[in-house]
């Protein structure tokens, strides 16, 4: 199956926000060097420190029932920073931020998108 984007990358560590009852979830793709920050609210959280996650980005609904967590969220932001690009995902006021060197063609701003956990 075709996704907008397919990630496979590990839950570095999970901290305590600012945000009552909202955890900071760190995750890093080491092949593509990929960085991304998740604001989750800690009561959905199904993640635990240095297990191993692939995420799927796409404009589709999510059509198998077996993720650990399904989220909807739309593209908020997109900007570059010398090399690397930086995209804000908004979900429901929470966000994604995603920090790397590749170009994701497909991420377009306001986009609706999901984001899927397995």
């Amino acid at each position: 199956m075709v996704y907008m984007l397919e990630l496979i990358g590990t839950i570095e560590k999970i901290e305590k926000s600012s945000i009552s009852n909202v955890d900071l979830i760190f995750i890093n793709t080491e092949k593509n060097q990929t960085q991304m920050r998740l604001e989750l609210v800690n009561e959905i959280n199904p993640f635990k420190e240095d297990e191993t996650v692939k995420i799927i980005f796409d404009t589709k609904p999510a059509s198998k029932n077996d993720q650990k967590l399904v989220l909807n969220a739309y593209i908020y932001s997109i900007s570059k920073v010398q090399a690397i690009n930086n995209i804000i995902i908004s979900i429901g006021g929470l966000q994604l931020k995603i920090e790397t060197p590749k170009e994701y063609d497909d991420f377009k701003i306001k986009k609706e998108i999901n984001i899927q956990f397995y």
